[in-house]
């Protein structure tokens, strides 16, 4: 009985903390709480995250590695050019991938691969996702 009892608190206290069979309070959050807080703060900004993400990811793709030729984020196909050179095509978060066929990702993929604009694209085998 006392057992659950103090699993339950630890879990859901700001301040108590556990190491095995010892419980103890202390002045600071504890790191679930701190990252519990977190998580709530991101769900009442969910546009600050999706900016945040996708300066993070603009950034890491400055270092092109072995695609000299990267387009991140493209919102359509006209966005990525259509000549011999291989390219790195990086959707955002608004394309979600997921096994399931017909999914976000695979949608805008498909979209980008087969036109850039209102013309269909050429080479379409030098993109890659």
């Amino acid at each position: 009985m006392f057992g659950d009892a103090l699993r339950r608190m630890a879990g859901a206290a700001t301040y108590l903390y556990q190491d095995g069979p010892h419980y103890w309070y202390s002045t600071q959050p504890t790191v679930t709480k701190l990252a519990e807080d977190r998580a709530e703060q991101f769900k009442r900004e969910p546009d600050k995250v999706a900016a945040e993400v996708e300066r993070r990811l603009r950034k890491d793709l400055l270092t092109t590695g072995d695609f000299h030729r990267i387009h991140p984020m493209p919102q359509t196909g006209s966005d990525v050019p259509d000549d011999l050179d291989a390219r790195l095509v990086v959707l955002g978060m608004a394309h979600p991938y997921s096994k399931e066929a017909g999914n976000p990702a695979e949608l805008a993929a498909k979209a980008i691969l087969e036109n850039r604009g209102n013309s269909p694209r050429l080479y379409r085998n030098t993109l890659v996702f």
